[in-house]
């Protein structure tokens, strides 16, 4: 009786052992998570924080990503002025139309305005990417499991690459 378990436990640990650590290889690592002040009943959001990191948004990540919900009046959530609200759209070209002409017409945003997105449609962001169509930035938030977490651990996670491997320049 004993020599047949272990044979068993010969027989088992030679199958799942492999199998356990094959799937360990592909877990997701956790999330890092932290404290933000935002979490809570009275929880706030750093003003500050929140226009630079529309800044950041606005001079780097609207090259590729939309935020197809967000309308600039949005932005005085975010502690800005309704002057500067207005200021900020006016920088951005909207199309508008048809005029008496029946002909659409590039105008300045006004704050009613969404915030245009770098392409014209899906099929213009999926040629100009690869085929891939970068993700829609003002919900990002909401739609992923770990929320803020979630974009703290993609914005920090990125490391050297590992010896031996080549990245394409630029």
């Amino acid at each position: 009786m004993p020599k047949r378990l272990v044979a068993a436990a010969v027989l088992s640990a030679t199958i799942l052992v492999p199998a356990l650590s094959s799937r360990a290889a592909d877990e997701t690592p956790p999330l890092p998570h932290r404290q933000w002040s935002f979490e809570g009943i009275f929880g706030t959001y750093d003003r500050a924080s929140a226009q630079r990191g529309f800044q950041v948004y606005k001079e780097v990540c609207s090259v590729c990503h939309p935020v197809k919900h967000l309308f600039f009046r949005d932005l005085a959530d975010l502690g800005y002025s309704e002057d500067e609200v207005k200021a900020i759209a006016s920088t951005y070209e909207v199309t508008d139309g048809p005029n008496d002409q029946g002909q659409m017409y590039q105008r300045p945003a006004r704050p009613s305005d969404p915030i245009p997105g770098p392409f014209p449609n899906d099929l213009a962001a999926r040629a100009a990417n690869n085929g891939a169509l970068p993700p829609d930035l003002s919900m990002i938030v909401k739609a992923r499991e770990g929320g803020p977490d979630y974009i703290f651990g993609l914005l920090n996670g990125y490391k050297d690459p590992p010896t031996g491997f080549n990245l394409l320049p630029g």
